[in-house]
């Protein structure tokens, strides 16, 4: 016996048969090697998602980002047994304050990125003034550069980050305080806000749980329709409230139903899976509205400068969009990442369902709120001329800050809830309007757009098309996605309005609703600095998945878009 040694991998991946495994537990006994090879994979296994998210919740609770612990301990794959009593309440991850960089290492490395950001935009400053361009529009290259390396590097927190734009934007005399601040005020602003708080009264009130609950227990317990329930819960959501803060309170979900796999590996692939879903979806969900991400925002508040351009302006393109690209992603993701479980019990989720008992008056109140919002945002306008109201009263941001104000009248939400809110995104949004102003003002767009325009104007439509979203996608993983859309959308309408042959929109819309495809690195945004903080994917699965799926969802973008100009609807 002792010459045929066990298979540790067979024998821990539990792929012995039962005459199998006697005999290997019999020569285990015997056998020393043996028995350190099997003690061996069990570490690694132990050890390779365990430390990971022992490490998330451990790196996390004094970072950016803090994780239930409870909800941890009952994954598989910890290492260690389960402690008794433990809770597993699904909990959403929260944004807190970034980590303190203390010690002199922590100081030289913030001066260093620092240092760097400097570094480039004194270099931009440096180079000769480009041929037609003024000097003025000099500085405002500059201004950009400033931009886009504080946000690409974050020697400082992002919305910190984000503040020091305006600050930059005067310093180097390209706008005076007004102009670099006005922005910030700016209503999409404080429709997003709105939709932030709105979250939070989900949130709070558990219908974010119960409703993926509902949707688990209405799956069957089928692995692929548990995945498209969660995805389309999640782009629903995020329609409505911020994406990022959707996939923070899913994503808790996804490891809980991942906690129900006993094998360590086929619960990972599992769980790799539905986070991954969760991510994309949640993103996805943002292409059908306004307020589903930033970009959005700053790009329907350019389109509004030159026309009327309302939120149902915006759905009418945005949500065929998504209706095409979300069942195609949730299908390749299927193919790209299969897994060995193809069914759950959903008997826990039923009994935890039943446990809830009947949704709460509370609850059915705040899902009548956000049905009535979104009637309104897409209907504000004609509800103002039939009823008389004053001009703007039902417009987008109007109807946020009514609905965020009937929550705080009926306590449904206080002020002590909206502190974990994300503010800093108010920052970023602002930021990214004030550089695309600055850039127009200066000149520096009907630059771009002079260079760009033989690219664009000479090649076949479905080319240049393709080349922007390619761009737009790609560089959203290198740069922050507000950033693009504010230096992309001022040269596209400048493109456009020197061009009868294209509409502003034709352009502006697929190279904003493209930023929605960064998938390939944690830098590309919120959900994937999320998913890739829980250590559940290495960077080189992100990467392989993010590059294709982004492949795929930006040639059918492109062909969408083609489509919809060769049928003269846009």
């Amino acid at each position: 016996m002792t010459e045929n040694h066990v298979a540790a991998a067979d024998y821990v991946g539990g792929r012995l048969s039962p005459e199998e495994l006697r005999r290997a537990d019999a020569h285990l006994t015997e056998c020393a090697r043996c028995r350190r090879a099997v003690a061996a994979l069990r570490g690694r296994r132990a050890d390779g998602m365990g430390s990971s998210l022992r490490r998330f919740a451990g790196r996390l609770l004094v970072g950016e980002l803090t994780f239930l612990e409870p909800l941890l301990r009952r994954l598989p794959f910890r290492a260690g047994p389960k402690e008794e009593g433990e809770n597993a309440e699904l909990e959403p991850i929260r944004v807190l304050k970034p980590r303190a960089k203390t010690g002199l290492r922590g100081g030289a490395a913030l001066l260093g990125r620092f240092g760097l950001v400097l570094a480039i935009t004194l270099g931009v400053l440096l180079l000769p003034t480009p041929p037609g361009l003024s000097a003025e529009g000099h500085r405002a290259l500059a201004a950009f550069a400033f931009t886009a390396a504080i946000l690409a590097l974050e020697p400082v927190s992002l919305p910190i980050a984000a503040l020091m734009v305006p600050l930059a934007q005067v310093a180097l005399g390209v706008a005076t305080t007004p102009q670099a601040l006005e922005t910030f005020s700016r209503p999409v602003v404080f429709l997003i806000l709105g939709s932030l708080f709105m979250a939070e009264a989900l949130r709070k009130h558990g219908l974010t749980r119960r409703l993926a609950l509902t949707v688990i227990v209405a799956s069957g317990g089928g692995v692929k329709m548990v995945l498209l329930g969660l995805m389309g819960l999640a782009a629903v959501f995020s329609m409505w409230v911020e994406n990022t803060a959707t996939a923070a309170m899913l994503i808790p979900v996804a490891m809980t139903i991942s906690s129900q796999v006993e094998d360590p590996e086929e619960a990972r692939a599992l769980l790799v899976l539905l986070v991954l879903g969760l991510a994309y979806s949640a993103s996805l969900g943002g292409m059908a509205t306004i307020m589903g991400a930033a970009p959005n925002a700053v790009a329907s508040s350019f389109l509004a400068q030159i026309g009327p351009w309302t939120f149902f302006d915006w759905m009418k393109y945005g949500l065929p969009a998504f209706l095409l690209i979300f069942p195609l992603t949730w299908w390749v993701l299927v193919k790209l990442a299969p897994v060995p479980v193809k069914r759950l019990d959903v008997q826990p989720a039923r009994q935890q369902v039943k446990e809830m008992g009947p949704m709460s008056r509370t609850e059915r109140e705040i899902l009548l709120l956000l049905a009535a919002a979104a009637i309104l945002w897409i209907g504000g306008p004609t509800f103002e001329a039939a009823l008389g109201l004053p001009s703007t009263l039902l417009s987008s941001a109007m109807v946020a800050v009514i609905a965020v104000s009937y929550l705080a009248v009926r306590e449904i939400i206080n002020w002590e809830d909206l502190k974990g809110v994300s503010w800093g995104i108010f920052l970023i949004i602002g930021a990214g309007l004030s550089l695309g102003e600055t850039l127009t003002r200066s000149g520096v767009t009907d630059w771009f757009a002079a260079l760009l325009s033989p690219v664009i104007s000479e090649a076949p439509l479905l080319v240049s098309l393709v080349l922007l979203v390619f761009v737009s996608a790609l560089l959203t993983n290198l740069l922050n996605n507000t950033t693009i859309t504010a230096v992309f959308v001022p040269i596209l309408i400048s493109l456009a309005r020197d061009n009868p042959a294209f509409d502003p929109v034709q352009l502006v819309l697929p190279v904003t609703l493209a930023t929605t495809f960064g998938y390939s690195l944690p830098s590309a945004s919120g959900r994937m600095a999320l998913i890739a903080a829980t250590g559940i994917l290495t960077r080189t699965e992100m990467m392989r998945y993010g590059l294709i799926i982004t492949l795929i969802s930006s040639v059918a973008l492109a062909l969408f878009f083609y489509a919809l100009a060769l049928l003269g609807w846009i």
